[in-house]
């Protein structure tokens, strides 16, 4: 029998698809890629993908592979796309270069990661699996007449892997390719990143690998929702000024048309980056608005369980959507950075985000709400998928000296003081005091008594809630809102706040950093704890932050100067607090305002280089040591190094223990959902029980549970590791008015010390 006849009986899934009609399934993901996007590809690059496809599951015909399909052993020994490439090899060795062969190889193994760190790490990786085909590929096609390994294939196969692994998966020759914008590896990139799309695309129900684009012309889509909000129907000078700008970075300030801008600026298909899941949803909601909510992706942890949330009755077509929004099939998809920028660190397939990047616009809002944790990569991926064909839109406030410099090295032009971005009304009258939050907790409930709506914002959660626990004993239209509440409640309080700020007087939100960027609201007063420039100015943008007429009343901003140094130093450094408060003195006009343009003024000058080292400043220094990172391989951030690093950026979810009883339930329910009969319903089902379970989680640091003091400590239980259930210990208290916290009995018995819980 020829090979080929061996895909008509051999299966590719459970469901017994034969491989012959899956192979099929991803030619036709590949047509429909094709007539959607028909100049992404050049036509080598299409040949090498329709060889990728017809050969990326070969290996699937291993007896053993078959075999654990049907239940009868447990390991195929080695994954069958490391298999594949055999095939592929006999066949093409001397039809193809070998530029040629290793895009096609390479594309074979990528298309799953697992494996992976085993045998593409190193050299010793590579001879294992040569060794480990060669004892046993009889076992793993005798039945279809192939018995031992051949010298040239393992001759071959043995330097395309040491290829493979030595110049494409080794990260510093990689970004050095990257950045020499080398036409072999953004050959490589696009064709392995699509194989994966097409794959996951052919393998799930009714998925597509790319949805219809949007065709019409976007200034007049733009222009109709405009009118159907009742708004003005034309654009702004702003807008028109810069809506056909190709790679740019635009400050400007809120209320001037941003999200317009946008719209219409984005030729191709569309990612939308926020800082956080808040605002994500906002924008996903105001772009379904714009365009059509059948067109509009949310792509966050929890994106589908927001979707859920909206809908009045059981609508089936929503996992669809989700799915396809996972496989980035959507012409427009709303994103957390973490979901699209940590393609960065080239964690195995990676190439699935680049690719897709590769022919589309991105837009991203708020670039200087990152720590350089988060600024860095971005700013590396950026230039490596510019160099792709991805075009960007960067959208901010505010924007550091540091920043501005290195997108004006990418190329971009860069807009930070064009009259048509300045907002010229007096909306900020700043009184700074050297005085701490807790001393000032008469004044802000007396400004609340004169029914005002009161913004406090304190620099930690133990802050916020020592204060929180003071004043609503005397003042009971007081509310706490912070990041480690679980998401039912802080949903709740999130909604709450919108509403208040609105149809109430006379309340005090007591919050955190959580609602710098992330909730559009507008309070009458601020109090807020001292920090750099980046976070006041947004925190202020909290205030007057709707309005059209100056501001006129005695001050709105109150300023403490006064921190708990011991607690505030791990978040915010003093010498940037303390520069802040200097600049800000110097540029209040006779009244007391600061400025539109003053504002930008501060940013900037704070986070130049020179101001920086002068206030021997550790942004730097943080800023070189995540470049390091980003030259080093992936499995080097699961080191400790690495973790200390990024120890503020990754957050681990768990269960507090008061709502044990309730997940138990849940999982006890998940685990009965095997007795619906009807797929679509126990989909559903499943998908609605896993909402419930991710209502009682709670983000907290991943230092607080496997740092090094706490971690003995047992620190929490696993519930179900497949659903990543985790329960917190006992000592991580939690109430609904107040989140996680920790008590002084507590920290006393365990011998903690409270500065890791701030």
């Amino acid at each position: 029998m020829n090979i080929r006849d061996y895909l008509k009986t051999h299966f590719a899934k459970s469901d017994r698809t034969v491989l012959e009609d899956h192979i099929n399934d991803l030619i036709h993901q590949f047509e429909i890629f094709i007539k959607t996007y028909p100049n992404v590809l050049t036509d080598k690059e299409k040949q090498l993908l329709k060889l990728s496809i017809e050969y990326h599951d070969y290996g699937k015909l291993n007896k053993l592979f078959q075999d654990k399909l049907k239940g009868k052993v447990k390991s195929d020994e080695i994954p069958h796309q490391f298999l594949s490439p055999l095939f592929f090899i006999r066949k093409y060795k001397e039809q193809l270069n070998l530029e040629e062969m290793l895009i096609v190889i390479y594309s074979i193994i990528n298309h799953h990661a697992r494996g992976q760190d085993k045998y593409l790490e190193s050299t010793q990786g590579n001879d294992l699996l040569i060794k480990e085909l060669e004892n046993k590929i009889k076992d793993f096609f005798q039945h279809i007449g192939i018995t031992q390994l051949s010298d040239q294939t393992k001759k071959l196969y043995s330097k395309y892997l040491e290829n493979i692994t030595h110049e494409i998966k080794n990260t510093e020759n990689l970004n050095k390719k990257l950045e020499e914008k080398s036409s072999f590896i953004n050959s490589l990139i696009k064709v392995s990143g699509i194989l994966i799309r097409i794959d996951h695309s052919a393998s799930g129900d009714d998925l597509t690998v790319e949805e219809e684009p949007i065709n019409g012309n976007r200034e007049i889509i733009f222009i109709n929702y405009l009118k159907n909000q009742g708004k003005q129907p034309t654009l702004r000078p702003f807008q028109n000024k810069f809506k056909d700008c190709e790679n740019l970075v635009v400050v400007a300030d809120t209320g001037l048309g941003k999200t317009g801008l946008a719209s219409i600026w984005v030729k191709r298909k569309m990612f939308y980056v926020l800082p956080n899941r808040t605002s994500t949803n906002a924008m996903f909601e105001t772009l379904s608005a714009i365009f059509g909510r059948e067109k509009v992706g949310l792509l966050h942890s929890t994106g589908l369980f927001y979707v859920l949330n909206s809908l009045e009755s059981e609508d089936y077509t929503v996992l669809r959507d989700y799915n396809n929004t996972k496989n980035l099939s959507k012409p427009i998809t709303v994103a957390t950075a973490d979901q699209i920028f940590t393609a960065v660190f080239k964690y195995p397939t990676y190439e699935k985000i680049y690719a897709t990047l590769s022919y589309s616009d991105v837009v991203i809002d708020e670039i200087q709400g990152f720590d350089p944790a988060q600024i860095v990569p971005i700013i590396k991926q950026v230039k490596e998928t510019k160099n792709l064909g991805t075009r960007y839109l960067i959208i901010t406030a505010t924007l550091p000296s540091i920043i501005k410099k290195e997108f004006e090295k990418l190329g971009f032009q860069v807009v930070i003081d064009d009259p048509l971005t300045l907002d010229n009304t007096k909306r900020h009258r700043i009184k700074i005091l050297d005085k701490d939050i807790f001393s000032v907790k008469e004044y802000i409930t007396q400004k609340a008594k004169e029914g005002k709506n009161v913004l406090v914002i304190a620099n930690t959660v133990s802050t916020a809630q020592d204060l929180f626990s003071l004043i609503r004993d005397e003042y009971k239209k007081t509310n706490l809102l912070h990041s480690r509440f679980i998401y039912k409640h802080r949903r709740e309080k999130e909604y709450r706040i919108l509403k208040d700020y609105k149809e109430n007087t006379g309340v005090i939100w007591i919050t955190t950093q959580l609602v710098e960027a992330s909730l559009d609201v507008d309070f009458d007063v601020l109090f807020t704890e001292v920090a750099p420039a980046d976070s006041l100015i947004q925190r202020m943008g909290r205030v007057w932050r709707h309005k059209r007429e100056d501001y006129k009343g005695d001050y709105n901003i109150f300023i403490l100067t006064q921190v708990d140094e011991k607690r505030v130093s791990k978040i915010y450094e003093k010498s940037l607090r303390e520069k802040t408060i200097q600049l800000i003195q110097e540029n209040l006009t006779q009244e007391g305002f600061l400025l539109s343009e003053a504002k930008r003024h501060i940013v900037d000058h704070l986070y130049s280089e020179k101001i920086l080292k002068q206030l021997n400043s550790k942004y730097l220094e943080k800023w070189k040591e995540v470049e390091r990172v980003l030259n080093s391989n992936w499995t080097y951030l699961f080191k400790k190094e690495a973790h200390k690093i990024f120890r503020d950026t990754f957050t681990f979810e768990a269960v507090p223990y008061i709502f044990k009883e309730d997940v138990e339930e849940l999982l006890q329910r998940y685990k009965n959902l095997k007795d619906i009969q009807d797929l679509e319903k126990r989909k559903f089902e499943k998908i609605s029980i896993l909402k419930q379970l991710n209502d009682y989680k709670v983000p907290v640091p991943v230092y607080w549970i496997f740092g090094d003091e706490i971690k003995s400590k047992s620190p929490y239980e696993i519930l179900d590791k497949n659903l990543d259930i985790f329960v917190l210990a006992k000592y991580f208290e939690y109430d609904e008015n107040l989140g996680i916290r920790i008590s002084e009995e507590t920290l006393k018995k365990y011998n903690f010390d409270e500065d890791i819980f701030i």
